[in-house]
């Protein structure tokens, strides 16, 4: 399990990073709703993670609590690597910070820290809900082709 949250969890750490900063470099950093695309990538590395943990473990298939914690794991890795980055970056990027706190209502109160906890917190919700219907989705699907070849037999 270990294994596959890991190698799942940095592909979404590296994905999140990398769309980050190719939409900073093209200024669009700033644009609120390209978020949805991390969420893209979130589910999309989820599920993958999901299904190669019931491939490697058909014996799980029928326990949806094994699927969302591989999802939860491989998720938190992704999700907490990521808020480390923007600590730091936000950290470094002064005029970023600024943009931050002038558009929110509560941007005053903000500092590099608890803006990234905004990023940890809905990381954890998407992960925790994603990984709970991409688990019964994926069990759905394999389950279905256990029965088929059960069937052909």
């Amino acid at each position: 399990m270990k294994k596959i949250a890991i190698k799942y969890g940095l592909l979404m750490f590296a994905g999140f990073t990398a769309f980050f900063l190719i939409m900073h470099l093209l200024g669009q950093s700033q644009n609120y709703n390209l978020r949805i695309f991390n969420g893209v990538i979130h589910i999309g590395l989820i599920t993958l993670a999901i299904r190669e943990y019931r491939k490697t473990n058909p014996e799980s298939l029928s326990n949806y609590i094994s699927g969302v914690a591989m999802g939860m794991y491989a998720s938190l890795i992704g999700v907490l690597g990521f808020v480390i980055f923007m600590v730091l970056y936000l950290s470094g990027d002064a005029e970023f910070m600024a943009y931050i706190k002038s558009s929110i209502p509560i941007g005053e109160y903000l500092n590099p820290i608890t803006a990234s906890l905004f990023i940890l917190v809905e990381g954890v919700a998407v992960s925790l809900i994603g990984s709970y219907i991409i688990t019964r989705i994926v069990d759905m699907n394999m389950g279905s082709d256990e029965a088929w070849e059960r069937y052909r037999r």
